[in-house]
């Protein structure tokens, strides 16, 4: 699919290496390694993925019923296997009457200082932060067996965002509605799927909006 390789910490789009930079550039944020356009979620392009992730690929299995998987992006380049790999999940929600019947979940797996999980905060900062996951968290999902916790952001709109570490890496939760977060989160069991005994036959949707901004 084609498309502009982007800063992971603003969404300019970035200059190509040169012979005055190694590596991609952003006005702003200087040297990045980019984020790539947005993928389907088939199985074809997860077992890619996750034979070129250094971080987890976290994939909500078994998916809530109804639910599709609906894009994938990762934070990588030639020379960099994936820093960061978001991947999307859409299905029916059962909240407050009268709020949307579906519901979206990007996962964000990501080294520190990459800045895309705080990007889709909408925080200025790079990484949670002194004094962000402190106090009882959010929701606990098991990510490759273990409970996981995770705590809640500030976030403006209609959505839900958690963060917390799993993998030895951040994982963040974004959510649309926010009153599918915690709830749905807690029912969740993540396998990451660069363990060779996770090789599924994911169902796979159309990418979602919520994947493929800006």
């Amino acid at each position: 699919m084609g498309g502009t390789a982007r800063c992971p910490r603003c969404d300019a789009a970035v200059r190509a290496p040169s012979i005055w930079h190694n590596g991609s550039t952003c006005a702003v944020h200087g040297e990045v390694v980019p984020l790539q356009p947005a993928q389907p979620a088939d199985s074809r392009h997860l077992e890619w993925v996750a034979a070129h992730s250094d971080v987890p690929v976290w994939l909500p299995w078994p998916l809530p019923d109804g639910w599709l998987l609906t894009g994938t992006r990762c934070v990588r380049d030639e020379k960099h296997a994936a820093q960061a790999v978001v991947v999307a999940a859409s299905g029916p929600h059962h909240g407050s009457p009268g709020g949307s019947p579906v519901a979206d979940l990007l996962l964000v797996s990501e080294r520190p200082g990459t800045g895309l999980g705080a990007h889709l905060a909408g925080r200025d900062d790079v990484d949670p932060g002194d004094g962000l996951v402190t106090g009882a968290p959010a929701a606990r999902p098991h990510a490759a067996g273990a409970s996981t916790p995770l705590w809640g952001v500030e976030s403006e709109g209609d959505r839900a965002v958690l963060v917390g570490e799993a993998g030895g890496v951040w994982l963040w939760a974004l959510l649309w509605p926010a009153a599918a977060g915690a709830t749905l989160l807690d029912d969740l069991s993540l396998v990451d799927l660069r363990d060779p005994a996770h090789t599924l036959d994911v169902p796979c949707g159309a990418l979602s909006p919520r994947v493929q901004w800006p």
